[in-house]
């Protein structure tokens, strides 16, 4: 669960909430025949791949940081059920 606190939550929340749609109003705004068509050494269709490729990266990137206090917390609780249950040479 996200928290609104959480810096890495209002980040997800802000970059698809806000950053992912701008960036797709604007590629939609490009004509569809000019979308094929380099201009500074990239096309539109490449920038949107690109574009996307970036914010994929950036939601894998807070979903790990986000998840990091739940696996720490799992791993320090399956630590424990070890050493209570099987002694301390688990």
């Amino acid at each position: 669960m996200l928290r609104d606190e959480d810096p890495a939550a209002q980040e997800v929340r802000k970059l698809v909430g806000e950053q992912l749609p701008e960036f797709l109003k604007g590629y939609a705004q490009v004509p569809p025949p000019l979308r094929g068509v380099e201009r500074n050494g990239r096309t539109p269709d490449a920038q949107l791949v690109d574009g996307l490729k970036v914010i994929d990266d950036q939601i894998a990137e807070m979903t790990a940081q986000l998840a990091q206090g739940s696996l720490d917390s799992l791993e320090t609780r399956g630590r424990f059920l070890e050493i209570k249950y099987r002694g301390d040479d688990a």
